[in-house]
């Protein structure tokens, strides 16, 4: 019944149902012509006509076309003419009216059993045959109002139920994020903290060499660095909603890369940087993509090639930002710190997102070249426009 189903849900079911309705309506016209109240089968034949042309439009117009169904009745002589009419006045709601088209038609029938079919043997078998022909189509249109009103049900139902599903969906996710939280702080924050008071307790020590404090009181800086970036972490995953927006983080400029340097040449890292900017300098998004950048691509140099030379460089054009940190190879018997993997990886996203793009790859002589190509204002503005 797939077939029937498509024809039901298509445009061209009226035009169908007319063509079929409309061939037993001429029919009964010419063979009966003189059943009706009118004697003139040409008559007939036209309301007829009339009636299944009406059918394509029987929703919109429901009230002439039950007019020029009742008609029909009185012209043709046949109940035939008010079932489509009965059908879809029930199916609508219109009761009143599909109550009118019923009573018009028993009433012909009682007033005129001789009009209705000719032959019959007895009038109570012309009265029972009408009662049916009026009250199935009235019982069909009430079952397809209740299926249609079953549809609409169970649709919301399942609207309903797709809402529900989203909300234990949302709720497990706030209780990932919230275990996520919880793990990050018992975790990764408790072993930060315990490092940066180590090294305090170094550092204040009286037997310990200036350059065993220094190194100590550049490891408490990086901690408290480290325990200022994970409150930042923790607040963006303690979102309440994660369709909320979370709120906005802090954004670096390139002046903020002053004291990282700094750190990380204290640490003993030969670091020389050259930065050409305009006099309209990027604009802080661009700023805050480069510093991220830029300490990706030393953090990288201090895990895989500790006490090698990295050079940072920043040069602004007229439509984008060129960022490149280089490295030279490691030195021989280094061993490199391990790393998450991800930071690239999120680096370039963030870039491409941005409207830029990301290289790394190795270097000469066993190094390691990180460059970022950043929108610079000139290119945003015609993004814009």
């Amino acid at each position: 019944m797939k077939w029937y189903t498509a024809l039901c849900n298509s445009r061209w079911k009226n035009t169908v149902l007319a063509g079929i309705y409309g061939i037993p309506l001429v029919e009964i016209a010419l063979a009966m012509p003189h059943a009706g109240l009118v004697r003139d089968p040409t008559a007939g034949v036209l309301v007829s006509f009339a009636i299944a042309v009406g059918t394509v439009w029987r929703e919109r117009a429901l009230l002439p076309y039950s007019a020029i169904s009742v008609a029909g009745v009185a012209v043709t002589g046949h109940l035939l003419c008010t079932t489509v009419a009965c059908y879809t006045a029930v199916r609508k709601g219109r009761y009143v009216l599909a109550a009118i088209l019923v009573l018009v038609s028993l009433v012909f029938a009682l007033v005129t059993p001789e009009a209705l079919t000719a032959h019959a043997p007895h009038p109570e078998a012309t009265v029972s045959g009408a009662a049916v022909i009026v009250l199935v189509p009235v019982l069909m249109g009430y079952l397809a109002k209740v299926n249609k009103k079953m549809a609409e049900l169970t649709v919301e139902q399942q609207a309903q139920e797709a809402l529900l599903q989203e909300g234990r969906l949302r709720e497990a996710a706030l209780q990932q994020r919230e275990r996520l939280v919880r793990d990050i702080h018992n975790g990764v924050g408790r072993q930060i903290t315990l490092m940066v008071l180590q090294a305090g307790a170094i550092a204040v020590r009286k037997d310990a060499s200036e350059p065993v404090k220094e190194r100590c009181r550049l490891i408490s800086e990086a901690g408290r660095d480290a325990v200022d970036a994970l409150r930042e972490i923790v607040t963006l995953a303690k979102t309440p909603d994660p369709a909320d927006t979370p709120p906005a983080g802090r954004r670096y400029v390139l002046t903020d890369l002053a004291p990282v340097i700094g750190r990380y040449r204290s640490g003993g890292h030969l670091i020389t940087i050259n930065v050409r900017i305009s006099q309209s300098p990027p604009d802080p998004a661009t700023q805050d993509l480069a510093y991220k950048v830029v300490t990706e691509g030393l953090s990288n140099a201090a895990r895989h090639a500790r006490g090698a030379a990295v050079s940072v460089r920043i040069d602004q054009t007229g439509t984008e930002v060129i960022v490149t940190v280089c490295n030279q190879a490691p030195p021989p018997g280094s061993d490199p710190l391990p790393g998450t993997g991800n930071g690239l990886v999120w680096l370039r996203e963030e870039v491409q997102s941005a409207g830029g793009t990301l290289k790394s790859a190795p270097g000469c002589g066993g190094g390691f070249v990180l460059q970022a190509r950043l929108p610079g204002p000139a290119s945003r503005t015609e993004e814009t426009a």
